[in-house]
């Protein structure tokens, strides 16, 4: 009977379904509102978020850039175009679109992105750079912290890197970072 409910009931129930994890439901649910209101943004937003769920990255790209068609200003759909073109591999089709991203919002998510990029493409200076201008907006946050110590770590800057490491795992604990703390700990002793 969901052709009787409105888009906006299914997209409720879907977001439900998101949040249960029960990704298959909410990617139905999302498809049939999308088909009630082709150009609603929101829906189109929780589609490819239940796409990228299900591992349908290419997808998720699909409607990802119609949401973009729709409201091209909108720094989230831009973001998650970023973030599935990473998680495709597809890191230097990403660096224009994380560069759109830091043209309609400069901040430090879009910065960290920007590093992780340069970072797994092994251009570690660049990515030092996006780090340390994510660090100047919230010195404290885990993960620019985490990825400025792990570039530090890769350029042998074991003591430089402590400090950010410990920063990361101060919100929390992470067996990789703490493995790269002692690591570099053990390295500054044999010195």
């Amino acid at each position: 009977m969901a052709f009787l409910k409105s888009a906006e009931t299914l997209t409720i129930n879907g977001i439900d379904h998101l949040k249960k994890k029960e990704y298959e439901k909410a990617l139905k649910r999302f498809q049939q509102a999308s088909k009630k209101k082709p150009g609603d943004v929101n829906i189109l937003n929780f589609l490819s978020q239940a796409q990228t769920a299900l591992g349908m990255m290419e997808e998720a790209l699909v409607t990802v850039d119609k949401a973009i068609e729709y409201d091209p200003s909108n720094v989230i759909f831009w973001q998650l175009k970023a973030t599935n073109l990473m998680m495709l591999q597809r890191n230097e089709e990403a660096i224009p679109v994380i560069e759109k991203c830091m043209e309609l919002q400069p901040g430090d998510v879009n910065f960290i992105m920007r590093g992780q990029v340069d970072y797994v493409l092994d251009d570690l200076a660049s990515a030092g750079e996006w780090f340390d201008k994510a660090l100047e907006i919230d010195p404290e946050n885990p993960i620019s912290n985490h990825m400025k110590g792990m570039v530090l770590y890769k350029l042998g800057m074991f003591s430089e890197a402590i400090p950010h490491l410990e920063k990361a795992l101060a919100v929390g604990d992470s067996e990789t970072v703490q493995n790269l703390l002692d690591d570099c700990r053990s390295r500054i002793e044999k010195e």
